[in-house]
């Protein structure tokens, strides 16, 4: 049986004495680690901070295509009305004003579609149905071996 060299500290017990190179190898280790842990970290937020302004711009471009939508979609609805309400009273801004039904059949018919059709097609990019690509990683549980 070998004895390991022992230090007396102020309390008078007895204490392994630690080799100073050890205590630097951990020490070093630890640094490593750290630094390691906050490069982590700071892709992490880096990779977030991406993920936000493309979400942020996407919102935006959203935003613009989603007005311009309802803009066009209202004035073509005005456009359906006024159509509507001179054929009916036959007077278009004090001139007289008359179409053949089935003008004026094709153009509402047309309208309305053309007005639904866009709505659609802008609440489904705006809403997608299929899922979504998951942004978080799976990890797996550590000690796992890929190998075997």
């Amino acid at each position: 049986m070998t004895s390991e060299p022992t230090s007396t500290q102020t309390s008078g017990m007895p204490t392994p004495a630690a080799p100073s190179t050890l205590v630097q190898t951990l020490q070093g280790g630890l640094n490593r680690e750290e630094q390691r842990t906050q490069q982590q970290r700071q892709l992490e937020l880096a990779r977030r901070t991406e993920e936000f302004n493309q979400f942020r711009a996407l919102y935006r471009w959203r935003l613009w295509i989603g007005s311009a939508v309802f803009l066009i979609a209202g004035t073509w609805l005005v456009a359906d009305v006024v159509l509507t309400l001179a054929v009916g009273w036959g007077t278009l801004k004090g001139s007289p004003f008359r179409l053949e039904s089935s003008v004026v059949i094709a153009f509402l018919t047309t309208s309305t579609a053309t007005v639904i059709g866009l709505f659609l097609v802008f609440l489904r990019w705006l809403y997608p149905q299929g899922p979504e690509r998951s942004t978080e990683r799976t990890e797996e549980p550590k000690g796992t071996d890929r190998a075997g």
